[in-house]
């Protein structure tokens, strides 16, 4: 009797055993596994829909670590639909993750199929300024997917939906990015229910390769050649292949490259430029650096030569003209003017910035050569100095101008006689004080009353002084015949008399 009532209490026990073990909680409907774009910590938003079973008081949160399935964290309440882990890798690797429900009775449920996060990735080609994605397959949903869409957005803006590609597509470029603009890509997964899944965002700025910190351009100089100086400074040089020197004409837009320097470390590029007309032209000047992709990365300043032009007044004033010298990041603080008559540069007066004209009255000047008997040539030519406006003098740049000229008239006096014995030298010499005559064609006579040839000679700066290899000439009146000729080669003649003296 006594076994048999023990034999009932094992049966009742097993049967109530295997009574709880066949009303385990239903598990809840695992719906997707999304990273959110931009979190920062990265955070994964698992959702899911609760479980049927009304008895149910929370869900457990796996994370399949190494291939184990690991509890990760509990979410109390049968109503609760989703789970943020803020501890995420999910930037670097796609995260698994599974779901459980559990019971009052502390009974759980089967575990979901994983479900995995999409990673995304990318590849940015400086040279062609675009970006390849790439991402894993949302697993999940098995062959439910219905499609990708990638989402951009850059500084300032939200995110746009730019592509939609087909569920076997884990690819797409996106081509024509603006340079040095911050972009953010996510991609997301749809279900054919309409479920989504987000991958982590890639952000980047879409720059090319880093080019120098700075390119000055510091003077562009006319020397006595007429050719144009040039020198650019280098600060930082970056990634650069070569530096590309531009030209451009006359304020023209149109620049061409005229040389070209490998990169070799140098801090300076120093550059004559002989195939220029500084006498009419203007230049513009920019030194390019060159990336290994072949394109302009950086420009300097511009740097412009002065073009210096001179006009003469019948009254002996000469009005100068130049160009603006273009273009010291600060400007220019002052232009000096200099005269530049038979190889001797003089500094005859000085501008403030902006002041692009200047007067030059010569007719004093013209006295005082003539007082001295001294000869002037046709032409008389100046040129200017563009100073930059800087603190720091030692390092003041100078640009200058071309070489300008003005041509005057004739002027030729002559005297009306002269002492061959006069205690002062210059008396002593008889020949035209002239100026703007050019040197040939050039002829200057003396005849005697009778007509007899007693002088001749066809140098500019020599005189007769009263005698010859045999003789002195007596006292009496003599004539001269002067032919000569202007800088446009019209010849002029001038004759009349003078007296010779001797004490």
């Amino acid at each position: 009797m006594y076994m048999k009532r023990f034999l009932s209490v094992i049966l009742l026990v097993c049967s109530l055993s295997a009574v709880a073990q066949n009303n385990l909680p239903d598990p809840p409907k695992f719906q997707s596994a999304s990273v959110i774009p931009e979190s920062a910590p990265t955070t994964v938003k698992l959702t899911w829909r609760p479980s049927d079973s009304t008895d149910v008081v929370g869900y457990i949160v796996y994370k399949i670590i190494d291939n184990i399935t690991t509890t990760l964290d509990t979410v109390y309440d049968r109503m609760s639909t989703f789970y943020e882990y803020t501890g995420s890798s999910a930037k670097n690797i796609s995260e698994r993750f599974r779901l459980a429900s559990f019971d009052s009775d502390g009974y759980k449920s089967t575990i979901t199929d994983p479900h995995s996060t999409i990673l995304l990735n990318s590849t940015f080609d400086k040279c062609e300024r675009k970006v390849a994605l790439t991402w894993s397959s949302y697993a999940g949903w098995g062959t439910n997917i219905a499609n990708y869409r990638i989402y951009r957005r850059f500084s300032g803006t939200d995110y746009q939906l730019i592509k939609t590609v087909a569920a076997t597509t884990n690819e797409y470029t996106d081509e024509n990015l603006a340079n040095n603009r911050w972009y953010s890509y996510y991609v997301e997964a749809v279900n054919n229910n309409g479920t989504t899944a987000t991958s982590n965002s890639i952000d980047f700025t879409a720059s090319g390769h880093e080019g120098p910190l700075r390119l000055i351009a510091q003077y562009a100089s006319v020397d006595e050649n007429q050719n144009i100086s040039l020198s650019f400074q280098i600060t930082n040089s970056g990634e650069v292949s070569e530096f590309q020197l531009l030209r451009a004409t006359n304020n023209d837009e149109d620049y061409r490259t005229i040389a070209s320097f490998p990169f070799s470390g140098q801090t300076q590029i120093v550059y004559t430029d002989s195939d220029v007309d500084a006498s009419q032209n203007t230049y513009q000047y920019k030194l390019a650096s060159i990336d290994p992709c072949g394109q302009i990365s950086k420009t300097s300043n511009i740097a412009s030569n002065i073009l210096l032009t001179v006009n003469s007044l019948e009254t002996t004033e000469h009005i100068l003209e130049w160009t603006e010298y273009k273009d010291w990041p600060n400007g220019v603080i002052s232009y000096k003017i200099y005269s530049y008559f038979d190889g001797v540069a003089t500094e005859i007066g000085s501008n403030g910035q902006g002041v692009l004209t200047f007067s030059n009255n010569i007719s004093e000047y013209v006295k005082r050569c003539h007082d001295k008997n001294e000869y002037l040539t046709s032409s008389f030519c100046y040129f200017i100095e563009a100073y930059e406006s800087t603190p720091d003098i030692q390092q003041q740049n100078v640009s200058r101008s071309n070489i300008a000229c003005t041509y005057e008239t004739p002027i030729v006096w002559m005297p009306t006689a002269f002492n061959i014995t006069s205690k002062d030298e210059v008396n002593r010499i008889f020949k035209p004080i002239m100026s703007f005559v050019k040197d040939y064609p050039y002829e200057f006579i003396i005849y005697d009353r009778w007509g007899q040839q007693v002088f001749k000679t066809t140098n500019i700066t020599e005189g007769w002084s009263g005698k010859d290899a045999k003789r002195y000439y007596h006292t009496d009146y003599y004539v001269y015949k002067i032919r000569y000729a202007d800088y446009k080669d019209k010849e002029y003649s001038k004759s009349g008399t003078f007296y010779l003296l001797m004490e």
